[in-house]
């Protein structure tokens, strides 16, 4: 081949390369820098826990950033602060990137805008925009004024050491404003639905995709509408787009609810070999348990399963695991760890799309218990739950079922002395009751820690809450854990394995956390020698300024 002709096929090749790529350039301001500076983008499919197919850009002094995006096609992107994902609470937007566009975004009041973009883009911008006049700034102003009346009066009689929810009137104006929330929030998905299909766009293709991965039983009406949208006025729009065959998937995972045939899927066996799931559990009950190693619910679920495998596996039971990894290793090392007497498969970054098969989209895991004849029997992932269902399809006999949950059920807050200013309440476990006011009130500064076990930034607190205690308890400080949302057995396991030295409140379920009105943990509280509390929502180093200040004046 001459030189003239390697030239030519050269260019052909990079002219062949350049087919089909999009790229899109990317700009914005954050307005607001104390949440972080660290912007990501990536695709809406991506999980940047198991996945690197992401960038990010660093704003500037002046909150200012910019990057260039490049992908095979137009795609539907996400867009957030990675600082803010660390701590596990994020805000995010997504956008379109679109070939030769600039898509321009705003951060702030921890809230973002997509402010334009390309034409795909602003279809939605203009939607967003008539979105905004006709529905969004009512139903934020039924909240606010609720804020307004509700709001005082809750925290008027928390101080009182009342229970708001036994003021009637209180109560009823609270469901009045629920009820006018409702009403207006489902005139505008209605509203939504209608301007989908009058007003076809790419974007409303993602946007089906994504709520279709909704997986509580409360969105199947909103399902069947946005299908009925689907198959009405999107099957053939841009039928070249893969967000299709996603659609149609997460179409099919919907059914995979009790008393529906399971599907079958490949994944990988540790050493890459590809296998169906069903070959592993033929004519089996089982239960196909997907979990990850970063996924500490998950892991505990897990762990749940092991008793339940070793008792029934010799009479047709087992498990299935399929681990949610960017890495074999961390799912081998875990697995291990764990001690999962069962077979372990993996989906590799997602290369697979298991857990969109199953309808799972970005959570840690989930279960499905499967009949000998293929049928869902249940999606629960507790073992209570799982285990009169599991005996009763092996045609076992029913067995007494006791455990922590009963136990749990007979606790009750506790009238709360209207002389302290915190709130009371008393948890039963193992025949004892312990009362927050056993610890609070009583001349000392105390420390509170809501956690639990399976809570991975709990855990990591620990540490830094146990120095303190060490540190300053001679001079007056007090620390109790509350364990929520946790099973004792888990919780006690915790406390030894990570020596922890400070008293336990076990088994408070969401009693603790209601009392407090606590949404997310670890929850971390300090409460004043007479009760009243002085900080709440305490993290990391904040814990450590707190105590300086109060103990080295």
């Amino acid at each position: 081949m001459n030189k003239k002709a390697i030239i030519t096929l050269l260019f052909a090749l990079v002219a062949m390369a350049g087919q089909g790529q999009v790229k899109c350039h990317v700009e914005g301001e954050l307005r607001d820098t104390t949440q972080g500076k660290t912007v990501v983008f990536c695709p809406v499919d991506v999980d940047i826990r198991v996945s690197d197919n992401y960038i990010t850009a660093k704003a500037d002094a002046q909150g200012r950033f910019s990057c260039e995006v490049e992908t095979d096609k137009m795609k539907l992107y996400n867009v957030f602060l990675h600082e803010q994902w660390e701590r596990g609470s994020w805000r995010n937007e997504n956008f379109l990137v679109e070939n030769n566009a600039t898509v321009t975004l705003c951060f702030d009041d921890n809230t973002w805008k997509v402010v334009s973009g390309g034409p795909e883009q602003m279809l939605k911008v203009k939607m967003d925009a008539e979105a905004e006049r006709l529905y969004v700034s009512k139903l934020n102003e039924i909240k606010k004024q609720a804020e307004k009346e509700i709001r005082p009066r809750v925290e008027e009689l928390q101080k009182q050491g009342k229970n708001p929810e036994e003021d009637t009137l209180l109560m009823k104006r609270d469901r009045e404003f629920m009820a006018e929330y409702e009403k207006l929030y489902n005139e505008y998905r209605a509203w939504e639905f209608d301007y989908y299909a009058a007003h076809p766009m790419q974007y409303a293709l993602y946007d089906i995709a994504e709520r279709m991965q909704y997986r509580n039983d409360r969105y199947n009406e909103m399902k069947a509408r946005l299908m009925n949208v689907y198959h009405t006025a999107y099957e053939n729009f841009h039928p070249e787009n893969p967000i299709h065959s996603t659609i149609l998937t997460l179409e099919a995972a919907w059914h995979l609810t009790p008393g529906k045939p399971y599907i079958d899927f490949e994944a990988l066996t540790p050493n890459g070999e590809r296998v169906n799931v069903s070959s592993l559990y033929r004519d089996k009950v089982a239960v196909i348990d997907f979990w990850a190693s970063w996924c500490g619910p998950c892991r505990q679920h897990s762990k749940d399963l092991i008793p339940l495998y070793e008792k029934y596996k010799e009479q047709g039971f087992t498990v299935v695991g399929i681990a949610h990894e960017d890495e074999v290793s961390r799912m081998t090392r875990a697995a291990e760890k764990e001690g999962y007497p069962w077979q372990n498969l993996v989906d590799l970054k997602d290369e697979l799309k298991v857990w969109q098969k199953n309808g799972l989209g970005f959570s840690g895991g989930g279960m499905y218990l499967i009949d000998r004849d293929g049928t869902i029997l249940s999606t629960s992932t507790e073992v209570d739950e799982l285990e009169p269902l599991i005996r009763k399809a092996l045609g076992l006999p029913d067995e007494a079922q006791t455990g922590w949950k009963v136990e749990a059920e007979q606790n009750r807050v506790g009238p709360s002395d209207p002389s302290r200013p915190f709130t009371d309440f008393s948890v039963v476990y193992n025949g004892k009751t312990t009362r927050l006011s056993d610890y609070i009130g009583r001349g000392q500064y105390v420390l509170v820690d809501f956690w639990a076990s399976w809570c991975a930034p709990c855990l990591e607190e620990i540490p830094r809450i146990i120095a303190a205690y060490n540190k300053y308890r001679s001079r007056g400080l007090q620390v109790v854990g509350v364990a929520v949302s946790d099973k004792p057995v888990h919780t006690e396991a915790a406390i030894k394995e990570h020596l922890i030295p400070y008293p336990q409140i076990i088994n408070a379920q969401d009693i603790a956390t209601k009392a407090y009105g606590i949404n997310g943990i670890p929850h971390i509280i300090l409460f004043a020698p007479d009760g009243t509390i002085l900080a709440r929502g305490l993290r990391g180093e904040d814990i450590d300024k707190k105590l300086e200040e109060i103990f080295n004046k």
